[in-house]
């Protein structure tokens, strides 16, 4: 049985070779023209795909064996509850809080201990807190790894130097990255709540063949 690297593999590269194509039609529409389907920006495409669906694949490992499991709905209720939300963020609450906090000091320790459940943030449990980590990591450093390497590797296998490839990152990286964050936070929450770690990275191509689309689109510029 194929290991799931593999599974992955081959799954993603079927993904961004559909993604591509679109691209081509959707492009070659806009211009009026016949479709003639141009291999070698395929070909360009699907190599970057290629490149970047191992180290993802053990990155997404890496994330859940550093912050492993996914948060309950129990969880996500009291948090996100209006109450709770309320007791947390709110500025009356937090200089309330304060003040209380000066005039309490010689309170008993059973009352010292109700207060601070009342007023403080409550403590996140390991499910919740593995979401909102994994959830940050890959809005940042997930997302600007992978925008920067697309940019290199993709005008790289275009013939650029790696100079230019680099100058077009600086060029680029807002854009792309604007245009990422507009999709990328919702794929964020349903991988870390729902999707089991080895089918993440299919599960992104999947939910990102418009974002591919896009990002062929830029390729073939």
């Amino acid at each position: 049985m194929p290991s799931p690297l593999i599974v992955t593999f081959v799954q993603a590269t079927i993904l961004n070779a559909i993604s591509n194509v679109l691209a081509q039609l959707i492009d070659q529409r806009n211009n009026k023209a016949p479709f003639t389907l141009n291999t070698l920006a395929l070909l360009q495409f699907v190599g970057y795909g290629v490149l970047i669906v191992a180290p993802n694949f053990y990155w997404q490992r890496a994330l859940e064996a550093r912050y492993p499991g996914f948060p309950t709905r129990t969880e996500f209720s009291k948090v996100f509850s209006a109450r709770s939300l309320k007791s947390v963020f709110s500025p009356r609450a937090w200089l309330s809080f304060c003040s209380r906090s000066r005039q309490d000091d010689s309170l008993p320790s059973h009352t010292e201990k109700e207060k601070h459940i009342r007023w403080a943030p409550q403590r996140q449990t390991s499910g919740l807190r593995s979401f909102f980590m994994k959830f940050l990591l890959d809005q940042t450093a997930t997302s600007i790894a992978n925008l920067v390497l697309f940019v290199v590797v993709i005008n790289l296998l275009k013939g650029e130097s790696l100079k230019k490839s680099w100058e077009l990152v600086v060029l680029d990286f807002r854009p792309l990255m604007s245009a990422r964050l507009k999709y990328r936070p919702v794929v964020s929450v349903l991988m870390y709540t729902v999707i089991p770690v080895d089918r993440r990275v299919v599960f992104g191509s999947a939910c990102g063949v418009i974002w591919s689309v896009y990002l062929s689109l830029y390729a073939a510029v």
